[in-house]
Formats: C-alpha cells, structure tokens, sequence
C-alpha cells in the first residue's frame, strides 16, 4: 500500500472549492471511471480545470495513470460518502484496492480537486430513533435514520416491496436477505436526508399490528404509509417528504402520495399493469393450463366475487382466506394512479431485474409523460449489481454484504436535491 498511497499523492490537485451538487459531481466521477478503466488519459486530463493542468502536465499525468492502473486494476465502483468542506468523499472499489477519491469542481464543471487517500470506514456516531404508529389492530414500528446537525433536511419514506418483508428489506419466510433497505436509508443519511422505513403489519416488531388474512385489505397498507406522512409532517425537522416505494411499494407509494400531498414520489422497479396481469404472465411461463384457470379466477375476484372451487396447484395464491385482499387490491392499477400524480416523479428499472420487466417502466413513464425515468444498468430488483444469468442473479437476494447498485443513489440525490 505504500507504494500505491506515494503515485496517488503524486496526482493530489488541491484548490479552494466551492459546493456543487453531488448529482453533478457524481456524473463526472463516473465520467471519470470510464476513461480509467479505458485508459484514455489524453481525455481524463480534458476533464482537468485550467488551474488544474498548471500544477500537472500530461506527461505526468500519463505516466502516473499507468503506474495506476497497474497497481489497482479497474475502478469498479464508486459509492458518495460524505461532504466535508465543501470537498466530495467518494469511497471508490478497485480491483486491488479501495479508496477514498476527493473530488470538487470549477465553474465549467471541470475537475479542480482531485485526489486520492486510504480509504477509512466512516464510524461517526449518526441518529436513529424507532417509531411507532398507532393503528386501529395495533403498532406499525419503524426505524428514523437523520443525519447530525441541527438543520432542517429532507426525509424519505421508504415503503417495503411484496410478502412479509421488514424494515432492512428481508424475510425469514421468503428466505430473503439483502439489507436493501437499510443500506438506502445508511446512504441517504450520509449524504445529509433523513429517512424512515418500517416493518410492514405483521413482521418484525410489527407482529403486533397483523389481520387475520381474510380480514386486511390493500387499503390498510396505504393508511400506514399515509400514516408514517402524517406523522413526519408534524415533526418540524424535515424541510420536505419523498415516497419512496419499492415493487409492490411503489402502488402504495402512488396512492399514499395522492392521498396526502408530498414533495415528489419515487418509484423502484414498480409494475404499471394491474397485479392480475403479472400473475397470469407468470403462470403462462410455467403452465398454459394452470393460466388459463387463473385468468377465469382472476376475472371473477375482479368483478368482487370469490370463488370457492380452486385447482390445488393454485390454492397457494387463490386459498379463500386471501381472496378478500385480492379483491380490494385489483382495484388499483399502477399506470392509472401514477397519472394521478401532480407532484414530481422519478421511476427507476434496473435492466437486470428477473421479476420486473423494463417495459413495466416504460408504461410508466407513458402514464406521467412529466416523470423522470432512469434505467440502472446492472441492477436486479434487489437494488444490487447482479448479471442477468438467473443462478448468479438470485445468489444476491441472500447476500447483505453486496452494496447498493452503484447507480441507484445518483439517481435518487439528483432527484431529491431538484424537489422543492
């Protein structure tokens, strides 16, 4: 490392910096990493301010990128830690090395600090407070993430995807583990927003607040998150409220954002068809004639009746006790209540999502023509860099220690940071 740390203070470009946005600073690094791993150096030290290129030639520059890149390897990944001094903290992955990259920008959006430092895990105490919502069948518990100061920040509501999925994003019944959820909010708190997240009715220490099956509606899931607005509303730190809505989130999200009037919505690998659409798609990939009898189902819960006599193969999705749920939640459809919105919007796909196809976004955005898409490139519906082998993909729906999409937090800062 010490030779690796003596090139690196060698490219150190340190001038008096203003703040930019990290939206702006992170298209640059990202920039940046392609050149890199490209080694076109004659256009990394394009990306240099005028200042910039007085204290480094392109000969220096040269030859200290190769020995670089013969030291590190690619530049893998890039991760926005944290603003100190008006100077960007990135923690950056290498293919032989992780550092932390100091970066901030001229005027012309030109690079005027630039330099990289051993990278050191950041244990600087943050905040976080549980909190409770009151319902009718009992307590909706939470976790507040804010960030330290005493000024007034952003907070997101991030709302759970399908099944019995907690606060984090895991399940123990659906044998699922990622910690998407809590690395969103750890990330949103180091970039200075606050953020709440919650363990859906009967999960977690919301176990408490379960309904019998046949008795909750899709309706109850929406009054939580209107709910948890409600309550940040009241608390006078939060200077405005994003919904954040993950899968079968994203439709809560939608309508909790009609119901009670937020800054912007934000949806993440949600579906734009009616949920009666999406299972028999699925059904008809596994069995014609299994879809067919669920199409005949479905078609009868749509109209409000619940049908008594179910093939066994299907008494898993179709038993009576879930009905009653079905029902209530056939009435919505994505693409419909997305063009309810007024408010900004951002939808965002990964491209290697196996349970949420990219067209599903795309209808989206047909629906709110004003909507922002952004498609990640590399992200499964877990929020995590995945290749579209299926294998390879699944094995990150158990692995917590994968970080987030590299891409899916620039998103979400440039998205939030342009909300009034």
């Amino acid at each position: 490392m010490k030779k690796i740390t003596f090139i690196i203070s060698v490219l150190a470009i340190a001038i008096t910096c203003k703040a930019q946005s990290h939206a702006g600073v992170d298209a640059v690094v990202s920039k940046f990493r392609n050149f890199y791993n490209q080694q076109q150096t004659d256009s990394i030290y394009g990306m240099l301010s005028d200042r910039s290129k007085g204290l480094l030639s392109l000969d220096q520059t040269k030859k200290t990128f190769a020995q670089l890149h013969s030291q590190l390897g690619e530049m893998k990944s890039f991760e926005f830690s944290k603003e100190v001094d008006k100077l960007n903290f990135y923690k950056t992955e290498f293919t032989n090395a992780t550092l932390s990259l100091l970066v901030s920008l001229s005027d012309g959006n030109k690079l005027e600090t630039f330099r990289f430092i051993p990278y050191k895990e950041d244990t600087a105490p943050r905040e976080q407070s549980n909190i409770v919502l009151k319902t009718r069948t009992g307590d909706v518990y939470g976790s507040l993430t804010f960030p330290k100061g005493s000024q007034k920040v952003p907070v997101v509501l991030i709302i759970a995807g399908s099944g019995p999925t907690d606060r984090n994003g895991n399940s123990e019944a659906g044998g699922l583990k990622t910690d998407a959820y809590k690395l969103l909010a750890d990330s949103l708190q180091q970039a200075g927003i606050a953020a709440l997240r919650y363990d859906k009715r009967g999960v977690g220490e919301s176990k408490g607040a379960a309904i019998v099956e046949d008795s909750i509606r899709f309706g109850d899931m929406v009054d939580d998150a209107v709910g948890f607005v409600k309550m940040l509303k009241k608390d006078g730190r939060f200077s405005k409220i994003i919904i954040a809505g993950h899968s079968e989130g994203s439709l809560i999200g939608m309508i909790a954002a009609e119901k009670e009037k937020v800054a912007g919505f934000i949806s993440i690998a949600g579906i734009a068809q009616r949920a009666d659409k999406i299972i028999e798609k699925q059904l008809r990939a596994q069995s014609g004639s299994l879809a067919a009898q669920a199409t005949i189902i479905l078609d009868s819960l749509d109209a409000g009746h619940m049908v008594k006599s179910v093939d066994p193969a299907l008494t898993s999705l179709f038993r009576p006790s879930v009905q009653p749920y079905m029902i209530s939640w056939l009435r919505y459809e994505p693409s419909k209540e997305i063009k309810k919105l007024t408010i900004p919007v951002l939808i965002i796909q990964g491209t290697t999502d196996i349970q949420v196809e990219a067209s599903e976004a795309e209808q989206l955005k047909k629906a709110n023509p004003n909507a922002t898409l952004k498609v990640i490139d590399g992200m499964n519906h877990p929020l995590k860099q995945a290749p579209e082998d299926r294998e390879k993909n699944v094995a990150t729906y158990n692995n917590p220690k994968l970080p987030l999409s590299p891409g899916l937090m620039p998103a979400i800062l440039e998205f939030i940071q342009s909300t009034k």
